[in-house]
């Protein structure tokens, strides 16, 4: 009977093991690290590492727009190392949906139950299985390219805690949004590209998106003379939605800030005529941080189909 119990019981802790998957794990040091995290950055580009946007101290304006001050801290750097990326990208287009991908820090207001300034992102894990890659060896490529940056963080940082999130729920079984638009022949590649960047940004602007930061990663490739000729065109625009942002960051959620901003790629496969544009959508939020308001919800997922609708009216489709 005892050993029955004990069977009973193992299968039940394995069954709780595996259904509980890690999101991502965050390390935190005592007090606000802002200085500390400066000097971090500073240090990337000793590991191959470079930032394509700095977006600090958002809790600033999210108060200067709606007077709501609930984080002491919250900044995003969106980071990649192009040298690394190159080859999975050339492998996969979809790795674009983390190139770049945020380093996420934030402290609380309420000191007296936590006094730490977390920093990290979701784990490389999440973030291959949300691209659906399945390779091994670029699975293993990409993992060690994430650890160099924790490596480096743990280093300078000198973490005394770490956070686990853990999620309920598995992935989206599609974690990715993928469009497809065709067009017809440019004079100009550089002159179609550029029109379409700006219409793209004023369409987006409209319905109160900001461009967070952008990346044109056929240029950088072409500029640091490394083979990038699968592609005709390649560029990164990175989302954030204010609004959005501040309803779910500044008010309770601060570690949903790992998932922002949005990463959206776009890439013209070389000698067609064709603009792929893809982005993980916000299924993967709500699963990997297991949210349960369903106002909440309702409202990601309003904002993901503004997107959808927003590249329609540009002419893409889903792709097939």
């Amino acid at each position: 009977m005892k050993i029955t119990n004990i069977v009973v019981t193992l299968l039940l802790l394995l069954g709780f093991s595996q259904a509980a998957e890690l999101t991502a794990e965050l390390r935190g040091s005592e007090g606000n690290k802002e200085v500390e995290l400066d000097k971090f950055i500073k240090k990337l580009e000793d590991i191959g590492y470079s930032t394509v946007s700095t977006n600090k101290n958002i809790q600033i304006h999210y108060y200067n727009k709606y007077k709501e001050k609930n984080v002491e801290m919250l900044s995003f750097f969106s980071v990649l190392n192009k040298e690394k990326l190159r080859p999975l990208l050339l492998a996969n287009p979809d790795f674009g949906a983390y190139a770049p991908f945020n380093f996420l820090a934030y402290k609380t207001l309420d000191i007296k139950k936590d006094n730490h300034t977390w920093y990290g992102h979701i784990t490389a894990d999440t973030m291959l299985n949300i691209i659906g890659e399945k390779d091994q060896n670029m699975r293993k490529l990409f993992t060690e390219m994430v650890d160099s940056l924790d490596g480096l963080a743990t280093k300078e940082m000198k973490p005394t805690l770490t956070k686990k999130f853990e999620r309920n729920k598995p992935l989206p079984e599609t974690g990715l949004i993928k469009m497809v638009k065709k067009f017809d022949e440019p004079e100009d590649l550089e002159e179609f590209i550029e029109d379409f960047v700006g219409d793209h940004d004023g369409r987006f602007s409209k319905h109160n998106f900001i461009i967070a930061g952008f990346i044109d990663l056929k240029f950088e490739y072409e500029d640091m003379e490394e083979d990038f000729e699968k592609y005709d065109a390649y560029w990164v625009s990175l989302l954030c939605h204010f609004e959005f942002s501040n309803s779910i960051f500044n008010k309770g959620m601060p570690e949903a800030g790992m998932f922002a901003p949005c990463a959206i790629y776009f890439y013209i496969p070389k000698g067609k005529n064709e603009l792929h544009v893809g982005y993980a959508s916000v299924d993967n939020w709500i699963n990997a941080l297991n949210f349960k308001d369903k106002e909440r919800i309702k409202n990601m997922q309003t904002i993901d189909s503004e997107v959808v609708e927003i590249l329609e009216e540009m002419g893409f489709a889903k792709a097939k």
